[in-house]
């Protein structure tokens, strides 16, 4: 059992591990507002103050899933997903926490969307583009909360090379789980990238159990999904990551 952080606790995600871990990890819980759950402690990680940095201590990993997105305001942008980040790290680092998991995201490369890319791999080079669906069947990109996560996933990388912490950056991919969400996924690009939740947690236990050793890691979070642009070869060789699920089997994808 291992003490483990997540920022950005009362999203979607941050349930699913919530119920996930529940009795096999110590949470920590932090979020901006509690939205009425009395196991989530208020964080505003824009601004550093040692009331929520020292949370951090006797944590032995951290999930950084604190976030805004889909809006094009940088003046909203920047304290939230940059700002915000370097201090989860800095507190990580003070505290003598030994590994961050930073919510990346797909909108890194969200570029390739329109191009002749066949392969998106780890190391292929960042380019940005926030990809999202609209009422009207077709599809909307802005770059600013792409380009926020690429440089968050930078930063994660500064703090391993300096300070020795191991982080992991998982480019987190479309996590439409029920069928009232599903319709976007008949967009191939947004349905290629589909993770299942529950690949999404077997992902995440990868990542708290990696070895220690692992200094910093990207890696792309998707399900098995058949003809899927993204390589998943950096998560099962770093991680052990074995999806089980494919878009292509779901009913509502047919």
């Amino acid at each position: 059992m291992k003490t483990i952080l997540i920022t950005g606790a009362t999203g979607r995600l941050a349930a699913s591990l919530r119920r996930h871990w529940a009795g096999r990890h110590t949470l920590r819980l932090l979020s901006l507002t509690r939205d009425g759950d009395p196991a989530v402690q208020e964080a505003d990680l824009r601004v550093w103050d040692p009331r929520w940095t020292t949370l951090f201590e006797g944590v032995d990993a951290v999930v950084h899933n604190a976030a805004l997105q889909g809006v094009r305001d940088w003046g909203a942008l920047l304290p939230a997903n940059i700002d915000g980040t370097v201090f989860v790290f800095e507190a990580a680092v003070r505290a003598g926490v030994k590994r961050v998991i930073f919510a990346s995201t797909n909108h890194v490369m969200g570029g390739y969307k329109d191009g002749a890319q066949t392969a998106i791999a780890a190391d292929t080079p960042p380019r940005p583009g926030m990809v999202m669906a609209t009422e009207d069947g077709g599809v909307r990109s802005t770059v600013g909360y792409g380009a926020t996560k690429a440089a968050g996933e930078r930063i994660g990388k500064c703090y391993a090379d300096m300070h020795g912490l191991s982080v992991i950056a998982v480019r987190i991919g479309s996590c439409r789980w029920t069928p009232e969400t599903a319709d976007p996924h008949r967009i191939p690009w947004l349905k290629a990238m589909w993770l299942s939740e529950r690949d999404y947690c077997h992902l995440m236990d990868c990542c708290i159990g990696a070895d220690p050793a692992l200094r910093f890691a990207i890696v792309n979070g998707m399900s098995n999904n058949t003809g899927m642009p993204w390589r998943l070869d950096e998560a099962r060789r770093l991680l052990g990551y074995e999806p089980r699920d494919d878009v292509a089997q779901t009913e509502w994808a047919r």
